[in-house]
């Protein structure tokens, strides 16, 4: 009796790991083929990709720990799962905090000509977030974007090195990207920039610099041979 207990319980128990398995390879697979295509919440398909990825791994994790017999693997697993499920916090929170701070920025543009507030917030390697708001001025030429201030109020603080932004101004039907002047100046310090373009009620557009400027000069054409 015990024995066939036992036996319907592990037939349950694969099932369920199947099921798991499934559900998060085809949540991998939608969030991968449709990445920026999800016209209602552009950000889905991304929230999917890292969950199922995430998913996966630590399914192998569980997987690897319910079977070796080795204790410092067994604990390592544990580490890596910890580690894991850490990692998926502090992404969603990241990038929730990155997009909340270009909109707060946005309330402090000075635009009394156009009347076309921006605000954008930059990530530094490490974790920092740096906001900047457009600025204009009577001589329409001296305005200065928000993407320009923020990396111009990084760079005096001593920060040379970052990972994203997010930028947002109040056209609600569209996700709208920075100028070229600005692609340009982000550019200069580095061509692997996550870009957020962040509509007024918070949700965004994933995509990346260096789609936003392909085929950019950067200092590296500067370089001697």
């Amino acid at each position: 009796m015990e024995t066939t207990e036992m036996a319907a319980r592990k037939s349950f128990i694969v099932m369920i790991n199947m099921i798991a398995w499934m559900i998060l390879i085809t949540a991998t697979g939608l969030g991968v083929i449709h990445f920026h295509e999800c016209p209602v919440q552009p950000n889905l398909p991304i929230y999917v990709t890292v969950i199922g990825v995430t998913g996966l791994l630590s399914l192998l994790v569980m997987y690897l720990r319910n079977t070796l017999d080795d204790g410092l693997l067994v604990r390592f697993c544990s580490a890596f799962s910890f580690t894991l499920y850490l990692f998926i916090v502090c992404w969603f929170i990241a990038v929730a905090e990155l997009v909340a701070k270009c909109l707060q920025a946005r309330e402090m543009a000075y635009c009394p000509y156009s009347g076309f507030p921006v605000g954008a917030a930059i990530l530094k390697t490490g974790g920092a977030i740096i906001t900047g708001c457009n600025v204009e001025n009577a001589s329409f030429g001296l305005t200065v974007c928000a993407e320009r201030t923020a990396i111009q109020r990084a760079v005096a603080k001593g920060y040379r090195r970052f990972t994203a932004i997010a930028v947002t101004c109040d056209i609600k039907d569209s996700f709208v990207g920075p100028c070229g002047a600005c692609r340009q100046v982000l550019m200069e310090f580095g061509t692997e920039w996550d870009v957020y373009l962040t509509k007024p009620d918070g949700t965004y557009r994933k995509t990346s610099l260096r789609d936003l400027l392909p085929l950019a000069f950067t200092p590296a054409h500067l370089q001697k041979n």
